[in-house]
């Protein structure tokens, strides 16, 4: 999926319908980031860490505050300069790994990532109208819509933080069917969304310069 959103953002960005340019590092067009939820550096937002993140946020000199600190801001940069946010995670108990949900924790947090309820109203993002893609995966049949809090948690959350164009690919049945046939299924349906999700990018990007 990564491959077919560099290969149509690179057609489109360079403003022409011509076939799709075959690129072999999708990183020579697009500069893409990976955060690995389940790594050891990842920042623990318990208790103490969420109080010298406060401390540090809001005048502390401390250097045990600064350290703790640190890590969060750069996760949050690294998600603010994102032009489009894919987010792969398995169905976890009719929601998401405690990991991913920690990473949230880490990253949405008024002032740090969107803008905090002032005279101007209620909290609102820095920028909108930047695409979310969540990719699920569920051993067996994905949970009907009434039971699903993955996807409407997931696109509620950034749409906080400006990713309010949100689409999904749901990879179902991985246990039930030969997985080959649900990539393949789930590669299609990839591909839709993102035609449709770089061509609305780029006309963004257009009304912004003009």
């Amino acid at each position: 999926m990564i491959d077919h959103l560099t290969h149509h953002y690179h057609r489109h960005i360079c403003g022409g319908g011509d076939p799709v340019i075959e690129v072999e590092n999708p990183e020579n067009v697009l500069n893409i980031e990976e955060c690995d939820v389940w790594s050891s550096n990842m920042p623990k937002f318990d208790r103490e860490a969420m109080s010298r993140v406060w401390k540090a946020r809001h005048g502390s000199e401390d250097v045990a505050d600064l350290e703790a600190f640190r890590p969060i801001k750069e996760l949050a940069e690294q998600m603010l300069r994102a032009d489009f946010l894919v987010i792969t995670s398995p169905v976890w108990n009719f929601s998401v790994p405690y990991a991913l949900k920690q990473y949230i924790d880490c990253v949405v947090q008024a002032g740090l990532t969107f803008h905090d309820k002032d005279e101007k109203g209620s909290s609102r993002p820095y920028f909108q109208g930047r695409p979310l893609i969540v990719i699920s995966s569920s051993g067996g049949k994905a949970p009907p819509a009434h039971e699903d809090y993955v996807f409407p948690f997931l696109s509620r959350i950034f749409a906080m933080c400006g990713f309010d164009d949100a689409h999904r690919v749901a990879i179902e049945g991985l246990a039930l069917r030969d997985k080959e046939e649900c990539f393949q299924s789930a590669v299609r349906e990839a591909n839709c969304i993102a035609d449709k999700v770089v061509q609305n990018h780029k006309l963004q990007l257009d009304m912004n310069y003009e």
